[in-house]
């Protein structure tokens, strides 16, 4: 095995090694600050940011990378806590969309700030914000093309559009 193929295997264990700390350091805090675990707050922070704040789960599912099937669950148990509802889709009356609450949108706008807060903490300690800005430009290239090249060639899937950095 070439020290190029070794390397790229350490690169991946790495990374998924930081996803895995990272998420357990902002799951814990949101769970003992907002009693929201961080698998209720990825769609409730993309519902609230798509263009309409609604999506299909269909949508929700391609923004999240998580099965249809997997998607409709969380949001079964999110709807349950009464932090998204379901509504009929306008355009469509056999489908749904999933819409944040009042309650919903208070409990994310709070959790928001403390994952901001825990992210920032481990991220200022460690990355200039130039760096910061690097590693996210590199992250976001390489989903980009992972995606492209994943897509079925016949019916590339629509990403929901997710507005990072506006509201």
């Amino acid at each position: 095995m070439s020290s190029a193929s070794v390397g790229r295997i350490a690169w991946l264990s790495d990374l998924v090694r930081l996803e895995v700390l990272l998420w357990n350091r902002v799951d814990t805090r949101l769970r003992a600050e907002h009693d929201l675990p961080l698998a209720f707050f990825w769609p409730l922070f993309v519902v609230g940011r798509s263009r309409e704040a609604r999506l299909r789960v269909g949508e929700l599912s391609d923004a999240l990378g998580l099965t249809v099937g997997g998607t409709s669950k969380i949001v079964d148990r999110i709807v349950r806590a009464g932090l998204l509802r379901r509504e009929p889709d306008p355009t469509d009356r056999r489908a749904s969309v999933v819409v944040i609450t009042e309650h919903g949108q208070q409990r994310l706008d709070a959790a928001t700030a403390t994952y901001a807060a825990e992210m920032a903490s481990v991220l200022d300690n460690a990355l200039s914000p130039a760096d910061q800005q690097d590693m996210h430009r590199m992250v976001r290239h390489l989903l980009a093309a992972t995606e492209r090249d994943d897509a079925p060639a016949e019916s590339p899937s629509p990403r929901a559009h997710i507005d990072w950095d506006t509201r």
